[in-house]
């Protein structure tokens, strides 16, 4: 029988249970955006509805060490930043804010330079239901670098009778971590050999007493293959239940997936489904079988000489050419991770969930740029209009280049026009 565990509801009556207008959705969440500006940091949202007044958007914010300002303070470093929401309506009007103020500190000049993780934690703001624009940013308070995160949310009112999935809520758990818990937030959503446990939190808002059937499942979105699958029939507890999946991802290439979740009511109703996408960053698998396409990949970032080693390896040396590829890669061989390989197969995977089209991510010109440069530092962008294709102008200050993309067949697919020194 599913693990689930009831949340309180505050003073929520037994009339107001469900959302009315996700009624028999079918709602994809394709992930977590990554900010744009000088300072990258990510952000899950997610949305609890509420009665006519009530209601609560949620961000877990997670940044890491090598993207904050350290500033030597006394014996140590520290760095210090603030965090900035702000949610209008549609009109613009704002209808709620705040801002919290945090510091970081480390003792060696080594520890400001590590991706591990140096602030995540989760913000809450009361907005009546509706549709919202989120803006998030996060600035040095010793230096003018700021990142900046903004997203389209829907806050929906609860209703009588029915039924409904909230949002999908990603949890990992480190490989040394304690089996009977250690799971944290995930608003990256990036799992690995590091990470290699996942946990999908679903809740279910229902009449108690209300019987169900609940189907999870998790998809390659390359290929459509179920990779694992789930079935449960539940009795609702009480207003809001949540309900986790526990998964793992070792066995699993690099790349992007879907987890899913299909509600079926045993007495009366239409199925309601809730999508979300997360990526494996690394694996036992590598991130492929097919060597031909393995190497056109590497062939972004790799030299000519790194190259043609590998092209030259015989079949039996292949696992050791690339084992020296990626050490000759390190930038830390002393770490526990190579952070460069990491990077690499991020991009990758990013590339593949975020720009496929008629072929894979990695083989548009979106997706190259995006694996040789990682996130544009701004993006420019104009949907199309009586006369204009659409574009994307992607900025990279640090490299002096911006890339233009152009959509001209008009099926979001942008070619790449022109890159220029900036």
């Amino acid at each position: 029988m599913t693990t689930r565990k009831t949340i309180l509801l505050g003073s929520l009556s037994l009339a107001i249970l469900t959302f009315a207008c996700a009624r028999g959705a079918d709602r994809l969440d394709t992930g977590t955006p990554l900010s744009v500006g000088s300072i990258r940091f990510a952000a899950d949202v997610v949305t609890v509805p509420g009665g006519e007044q009530s209601g609560r958007i949620d961000v877990t914010y997670a940044v890491s060490h090598d993207e904050l300002i350290f500033l030597r303070h006394e014996d140590a470093y520290r760095a210090r930043f603030e965090i900035i929401a702000v949610i209008r309506d549609l009109g613009g009007r704002q209808v709620a804010g705040d801002s919290w103020r945090r510091e970081v500190f480390v003792e060696t000049y080594e520890e400001t330079n590590a991706r591990r993780e140096a602030n995540r934690e989760e913000l809450s703001l009361e907005v009546p239901p509706g549709r919202y624009n989120l803006k998030l940013e996060l600035s040095s308070l010793d230096t003018r670098a700021f990142g900046i995160i903004e997203r389209r949310v829907e806050v929906p009112a609860l209703s009588p009778g029915g039924l409904t999935l909230g949002t999908v809520v990603f949890e990992r758990r480190a490989v040394d971590a304690d089996e009977d818990g250690g799971f944290t937030p995930n608003p990256l959503r990036e799992f690995g050999e590091t990470y290699p446990d996942g946990r999908a939190l679903l809740t279910v808002y229902a009449d108690p007493g209300t019987r169900y059937a609940l189907e999870f499942s998790i998809r390659s979105h390359a290929t459509g293959d179920i990779m694992l699958s789930r079935g449960d029939t539940i009795v609702q507890s009480a207003l809001a239940t949540e309900i986790p999946h526990d998964f793992g991802v070792l066995e699993m290439e690099v790349g992007a997936y879907e987890f899913r979740a299909v509600l079926t009511p045993l007495d009366d109703g239409d199925d309601v489904t809730a999508r979300a996408r997360f990526r494996v960053v690394t694996s036992p698998k590598s991130w492929g079988t097919d060597f031909e396409k393995m190497l056109a990949q590497i062939s972004y970032v790799a030299s000519r000489d790194e190259y043609d080693r590998l092209a030259m390896a015989e079949p039996e040396d292949l696992d050791a050419a690339w084992e020296e590829f990626w050490r000759g890669r390190d930038p830390d061989p002393d770490a526990e991770e190579n952070e460069f390989k990491l990077e690499f197969l991020g991009r990758l995977a990013y590339a593949n969930a975020e720009f496929s089209s008629v072929v894979e991510g990695w083989q548009t010109d979106m997706g190259r740029v995006y694996i040789q440069y990682g996130p544009p530092d701004d993006i420019d962008s104009q949907p199309i209009g009586k006369m204009l294709h659409a574009w994307e102008v992607w900025f990279y200050y640090g490299e002096h280049t911006k890339f233009i993309f152009v959509d001209r067949d008009g099926f979001g697919e942008y070619k790449l026009v022109e890159s220029t020194r900036i």
